[in-house]
C-alpha cells in the first residue's frame, strides 16, 4: 500500500504544482550549453587560427568574456555544433586565402 504520508506530501505538491510530480530544482548544476554568440566567437578564433588547443580557448573565454568553461563540455560542444578541427582547419585556411586575394 501507500503510506498516508506519502498521499499528504502528493497532495501539497498537487496544490503547489499543478502535478504530483515535482518540478526540478533550478540548482542542480551548472548549464552545459554555450550560448550562439559565444560559439560564434569560438568559431572566429579558430578562424584566425585553427591551431589552438582547447585549455587555451578556455582560458581566451575565461579573459575575454568572463565565461568559465571546462574543457571537456567545450569540446563536447563543438562536437554538437560539428566544430571539428578538420572542419575548423578549413575554415581557417579559407580566411588565409581570402586576405590573400
Amino acid at each position: 500500500g501507500v503510506s498516508r504520508t506519502s498521499c499528504y506530501c502528493w497532495r501539497q505538491i498537487l496544490e503547489e504544482h499543478g502535478t504530483i510530480k515535482r518540478p526540478s530544482s533550478p540548482l542542480t548544476g551548472r548549464t552545459r550549453t554555450i550560448a550562439r554568440a559565444l560559439l560564434s566567437a569560438i568559431q572566429d578564433l579558430f578562424a584566425v587560427d585553427a591551431n589552438l588547443f582547447l585549455d587555451e580557448v578556455c582560458t581566451w573565454l575565461v579573459f575575454e568574456h568572463n565565461n568559465i568553461i571546462s574543457l571537456s563540455t567545450l569540446s563536447h560542444t563543438l562536437e554538437q555544433a560539428d566544430l571539428t578541427r578538420k572542419i575548423l582547419q578549413k575554415l581557417s585556411a579559407e580566411r588565409d586565402n581570402i586576405h590573400r586575394e
